[in-house]
């Protein structure tokens, strides 16, 4: 009936080395497929710690800008000065850390902004005077630099944003008008 006994056995065990080949391409599809999702966690992770990042220094701009003093052409400090204020960025008062800090103290707990001073970058007469009398008004451009730390991984990101401001005089410190 059957002519070699010996086909059937050797069948069997090129099934068994078959079957092992297709489980190891499947164990490393799998593996292919965590690792290519660990990647994208830490890649959205990251976006997110720059988002925030970004959004602590934009923040810390802001309040640099709204405070009219920092432009302020007698009380503005020399470019040489490195810090002119550390800002503590969603900061818990409750730990004893205010929005705004000197510049030698460090925040326990949210994100620590370091606003540089003020640096006037240009000036230029303004086209636009008064209707009712002449004036000397001056268009004064204004760089501000944050630069944020992050408290888990300590890194440092750096931010610039210019300013135009209208000022009566044309005193841009730095500046020959």
């Amino acid at each position: 009936m059957n002519a070699h006994p010996l086909m059937g056995r050797r069948e069997r065990g090129a099934t068994l080395l078959i079957s092992l080949i297709m489980l190891v391409v499947l164990t490393l599809f799998a593996i292919t497929a965590i690792r290519t999702g660990n990647i994208g966690f830490k890649i959205v992770g990251n976006q997110q710690a720059q988002k925030s990042m970004e959004a602590a220094a934009q923040q810390a701009i802001e309040q640099a800008i709204s405070n009219l003093g920092n432009f302020d052409p007698v009380t503005v400090i020399a470019p040489t000065s490195t810090v002119a204020q550390r800002v503590c960025v969603n900061a818990n008062a409750s730990a004893g850390d205010p929005p705004a800090v000197g510049p030698t103290a460090s925040c326990t707990s949210g994100t620590q902004v370091d606003v540089a001073p003020v640096r006037c970058i240009s000036t230029k007469r303004s086209q636009f005077d008064s209707l009712t009398q002449p004036m000397a008004t001056y268009d004064n451009l204004w760089e501000i630099v944050a630069t944020v730390t992050d408290t888990l991984t300590g890194a440092k990101a750096t931010y610039h944003q210019g300013v135009k401001i209208r000022m009566l005089s044309s005193q841009c410190p730095g500046l020959s008008t």
